[in-house]
């Protein structure tokens, strides 16, 4: 299988140090420029709606969302093309030893179960195991409230659903992972994740505090932004 790391252009010292990670655990893989879209570099590519977003979201996603969206879509059209799965990771992530094995375990699981997590910012609180592994893994049903598109498998075939029904952009791309009922694949995982966050003190998410930071347009959206998150972290859908 592939495996795929998004980096931009200008991030040359997480290039490095994820380039040394993997190299370190002996996995061949290759880089893919990511989008920066608040240097314009989505335009032709984007199909982000405002006022979707401010629908579906309740307020307009930032430029970090929009660049990482695109990453990840440019991706899933490769993916389609090669017919074959994808290993897709992000590059502000630390790979630890088990990894190696992860890609073994779930290597048999992709014909079944064509979206799998393998890292995460947050798994939702109710999140629960649907099947025992061997050496110890567990493949996890994710409950509504996992966050984080740090790295996942895909088949060519949850890569055509995800492309099919993302016509509009109008969700962060791990909020539209977390929304099965968008795309039909599921919301899976597969732990334990050896996949996690490098120090964010070091290496900050492109995101960062984007997500819930303030938007000062409205301030109904900003309190219902900041509840949305509280009760997203206890694994619990605003009603």
């Amino acid at each position: 299988m592939k495996i795929v790391v998004i980096n931009l252009i200008s991030s040359t010292d997480r290039r490095e140090r994820i380039e040394a990670n993997l190299a370190e655990l002996g996995l061949a893989f290759e880089f893919f420029n990511g989008v920066d879209a608040r240097r314009g570099e989505h335009l032709g590519i984007s199909r982000y709606s405002e006022a979707a977003a401010l629908r579906d979201f309740h307020r307009p996603l930032s430029g970090g969302e929009i660049g990482c969206f695109a990453s990840h879509y440019l991706l899933w059209e490769r993916c389609i093309e090669a017919r074959k799965p994808f290993v897709i990771m992000e590059d502000d992530v630390v790979v630890d030893d088990g990894f190696v094995r992860t890609l073994e375990i779930v290597s048999e699981l992709i014909s079944t179960f064509p979206l799998v997590r393998l890292g995460l910012t947050a798994e939702a609180a109710g999140s629960g195991v649907v099947l025992p592994l061997p050496h110890g893994f567990e493949l996890v049903s994710l409950a509504s409230g996992t966050f984080g598109t740090q790295c996942y498998i895909l088949s060519d075939v949850a890569a055509k659903a995800l492309v099919d029904h993302a016509a509009v952009w109008s969700l962060p791309v791990d909020i539209y992972f977390d929304r099965p009922q968008i795309h039909g694949l599921g919301s899976h995982g597969l732990r334990p994740y050896f996949v996690r966050h490098a120090d964010q003190s070091v290496y900050p998410s492109v995101i960062g505090d984007e997500r819930y930071g303030l938007w000062p347009q409205d301030p109904a959206v900003k309190i219902r932004s900041q509840v949305e998150k509280f009760l997203a972290e206890r694994g619990r859908r605003l009603k």
